[in-house]
C-alpha cells in the first residue's frame, strides 16, 4: 500500500512540478529539488492535499462501484426471488396482503429492535398490502435470545405472541426468566402451561429449524428480511422497504428512468 502511495504522489508531483523551467533538469537535480520542495510548509500543504485528493477519488470509484453491483444484486433477486414458506410461523397483517416480508430477528439484538419498529412502520404505511412473517435466529452472542423466543412462542400457543413479541423487543434490558413470567401474568396467560411450554420440545424444534433455514438463505446475522422473495440484509430504513414494496405492487417491473 505504501509503495503504491509513493507511486501515486510522485507522478502528482511530477505533474504539478514538471513546468518549463524544471524541463532541463537532470533527474538527481529534480529529486534534490522535490526534496527540497517537500521540506518546506509550501510542499508538506501540497503532499497532504494530493493524499486527501488520491483518496477522495478511490473512496468515490469504490463507493459507485458497489452501488452498481448492489443494484445489479437487486435486479437479479426481482428476476429470482427466494422462496420461503410461511410455514407455522406467527404472521401478523391480511391474509391476502400482496406482499410478505419474512422476518429474522433475534429478541436481544439492538439491530432488530430497530427492525421491529421499522415494520411496524412499514405496516402502517401499507395495512391492506403486507403482512410480516416472524421467524426465530437468536444469535449465540446473546445469551437471553433462545429463552425469550421460547417465550414467545409459548405465549403464541395461549394466543399471544405478538404482545410478547413486542413486550421483548421494547423492554430488552430486562430479559430474563422473572421477566418472562410476570409478562406471562400481565398478558393473562396460564403461568404454569407457558413455563411448560417454554420448555417443550416442539418449540424447540421450531427454532432451529427458523435458524437452518436463515442459514440455508444466507442470512447470518439479525435482522434479515425477505420481501416476496427479495434479501434485506440489515436494519434498513422504511424507505428501503417501501421501494421494494411499490416495485412488487407494480408487478416486479423495474421503475423507469426519468
Amino acid at each position: 500500500m505504501m509503495k503504491r502511495i509513493s507511486l501515486v504522489l510522485t507522478s502528482l508531483l511530477l505533474l504539478a512540478c514538471a513546468t518549463s523551467a524544471w524541463a532541463d533538469l537532470s533527474d538527481q537535480e529534480f529529486e534534490k529539488a522535490i526534496e527540497k520542495y517537500l521540506g518546506t510548509d509550501k510542499g508538506q500543504v501540497a503532499l497532504g492535499a494530493a493524499v486527501e485528493k488520491y483518496f477522495q477519488k478511490k473512496q468515490q470509484e469504490a463507493g459507485k462501484k458497489r452501488e452498481e453491483q448492489m443494484a445489479a444484486e437487486m435486479e437479479n433477486q426481482f428476476k429470482n426471488p427466494v422462496n420461503i414458506a410461511a410455514g407455522s410461523s406467527p404472521v401478523r397483517g391480511p391474509a391476502g396482503a400482496k406482499v410478505t416480508i419474512i422476518e429474522f430477528s433475534d429478541f436481544q439484538c439492538p439491530f432488530c429492535k430497530r427492525g421491529k419498529d421499522t415494520m411496524e412502520q412499514v405496516m402502517k404505511k401499507y395495512p391492506n398490502d403486507v403482512k410480516v412473517v416472524f421467524k426465530n435466529l437468536p444469535l449465540p452472542m446473546h445469551p437471553e435470545a433462545n429463552p425469550a423466543a421460547r417465550a414467545a412462542l409459548a405465549a403464541g400457543k395461549q394466543g399471544k405472541f405478538w404482545e410478547m413479541h413486542d413486550a421483548l423487543f421494547d423492554n430488552q434490558g430486562s430479559l430474563g426468566t422473572d421477566f418472562y413470567t410476570d409478562q406471562a401474568k400481565k398478558l393473562g396467560l396460564d403461568v404454569d402451561k407457558f413455563k411448560k411450554d417454554m420448555d417443550a420440545p416442539d418449540i424447540a424444534a421450531a427454532i432451529k429449524a427458523d435458524s437452518d433455514l436463515a442459514q440455508q438463505n444466507g442470512i447470518s446475522g439479525t435482522p434479515g428480511f425477505f420481501v416476496n422473495g427479495v434479501a434485506v440484509k440489515g436494519a434498513y430504513p422504511p424507505d428501503h422497504f417501501g421501494m421494494i414494496i411499490d416495485r412488487w405492487l407494480n408487478g416486479g417491473a423495474a421503475p423507469k428512468k426519468s
